[in-house]
Parts: structure tokens; sequence; C-alpha cells
């Protein structure tokens, strides 16, 4: 149930709401002016997955993951992770969730996919000439995930483990000259040296503490042109990383997983993503949970 619809003063939308005693914040705008709005150490876990590098055209205005360069790329997510970092409590987790993207430098768009018409754009930074700015050779594989988490060390973050999320049953990728990949990382980044932390449901359930086997289906999003992650995914996270009905973030929210899980399961939770036709599509899931 929504309870406030108010425009912020820089111009952010922003809705609060409750659904079954819990609260629930979404902001429409900027992820690092958003967040701005968040009292420092309030949040208690930030599950997330920002856009990937290269890989997707949302259509909106100041989106991350199109810059011309890496570097570029890299200095945006991390603005965002520098607010996460003052907004999250001292004993708070954050599980960040990137995938790779391949340098092809042909200098021909290679922005379509066969597989899914939600990949489909013009020439694309990774397809340019020039090596994006970091001189890498053509067919090389980025390294995306670890330049952001060796970055976001250097800006006081704590990284405690990078996690293997196993995509069962995921579509295979095309290739012929390599092995498909078939797994993304989840960094688990902590902020202090202590930290809410539950290694029980890692030892009940019996599998790799830190390879993850979790079907790459995500809950269907009724064509709207976001890439959400599974389910399970959030709820393994929050399971380990998150104090009992405590606040839950993230800055990419998209069609809402995190924050839809994250109600279901007891906990608070807020939202931010620029796209106006994404955080409709949220506020609609939210009416009937």
């Amino acid at each position: 149930m929504i309870e406030n619809d108010i425009i912020l003063p820089d111009g952010i939308h922003c809705w609060e709401g409750k659904n079954q005693e819990k609260k629930w914040t979404l902001y429409c705008g900027d992820a690092v002016e958003s967040l701005k709005h968040i009292d420092a150490e309030s949040v208690n876990c930030i599950v997330t997955s920002p856009p990937y590098y290269c890989l997707r055209d949302y259509g909106v205005n100041g989106q991350i993951g199109l810059e011309e360069t890496v570097d570029e790329y890299v200095q945006s997510l991390c603005a965002v992770m520098d607010q996460c970092f003052r907004v999250l409590r001292k004993d708070g987790l954050l599980f960040l969730n990137l995938g790779d993207t391949y340098y092809s430098g042909k200098g021909a768009s290679h922005g379509k996919d066969s597989k899914s018409n939600k990949r489909r754009f013009g020439l694309r930074p990774v397809d340019k000439s020039g090596g994006l700015g970091i001189d890498i050779n053509r067919k090389s594989i980025i390294g995306i995930p670890w330049r952001i988490a060796i970055e976001m060390m250097s800006r006081k973050w704590v990284l405690r483990t990078p996690i293997i999320w196993h995509r069962d049953k995921t579509l295979p990728e095309a290739v012929r000259d390599r092995p498909r990949r078939s797994y993304e990382y989840v960094f688990m980044f902590a902020k202090d040296r202590k930290y809410y932390f539950n290694r029980k449901p890692l030892i009940d359930k019996d599998f790799d503490e830190d390879v993850w086997t979790i079907l790459a289906r995500p809950k269907a999003g009724n064509g709207i042109n976001t890439a959400p992650y599974p389910d399970e995914l959030v709820n393994r996270c929050l399971e380990i990383g998150c104090v009992p009905g405590g606040v839950v973030l993230d800055p990419f929210s998209g069609s809402g997983t995190t924050m839809r899980v994250a109600l279901d399961t007891g906990y608070s939770a807020i939202g931010i993503d620029l796209s106006e036709d994404f955080c409709n599509y949220i506020l609609n899931e939210l009416q009937v949970i």
C-alpha cells in the first residue's frame, strides 16, 4: 500500500509504503543522488546487480553501462558504491552481482543477440577499435568484475569473498573457440572487520559454501526490458548476510526482485532505479505482495 507519493526538491520521485507491516521506499532517479536522501548507516544489507558493461541499452539518459571506456564505467559504478558505503551499517554486508564482457574491437556492431531482443543497439564501445582505454587485444575478456572489486577495495571496502554463482541450465553461449561460460560473480563486501554473518544456512543446505548452483530463471517480467536475477539468489544472500527484520537496499532495482524478496521474507526494503518504466512496474508488483 502506497502511503506517500512525493517529488523531492532535486526532482527525484519517491514513494513510501507498507506491506504486511514492513516498510518500503522506492526512489526514481539517479542512484548517487537518490542515495543522498538515505540516512548514514541506516541499511543492514545491500543486494544488487548493476547494469553490466556494454550489454544492454535501457533507453534512459544517464544510465550506467554504455560508457566509452572501461575506466569511466568503473568510476561511475564506484561512485554509487561510495554512497552505498555511507548508508550501510558498520555491521552490514553488500552482495554485488557482476558479469563480464568481451572486447571485440572489430569496428562493426555486435549489438544484436539472437537469444535476447533486449540486447539490440548500435555500435557499442566494446565493438570499436582502440582498446577501450586499457590497450587490450581483440577477443580478450575485460575482467570487469575484478576491476570493480579492486577499485572498491581502494575505497575502504573489505572484499571478504568472491562467490561463484553457477547459472544452472542457462542458455549456452554461441562460441566455438573457448569454453562456454556458466557462472557469474557475487562479491561479498564488508564495511568493517566485524559484521553480521549467519553461516548456518550454508551448512544446513549441504552445498559448496562459495559455489552456488542456482537456476538462472528469474520471475517472469511481463516483457519489461531488464535482466533480473532469480529469487533464490537474493534469498541466499539475505539468509546469510542480513539481520532478521533488517533493512535491505538495492540501488539498481530493475524489476524489483530484491525489494519483493526482502518484503516477502520479513525485511524492510529500499529500492532505486533511473527508469520510470521500471519504477512503475515495481509499484504494480508491490501492490500484489
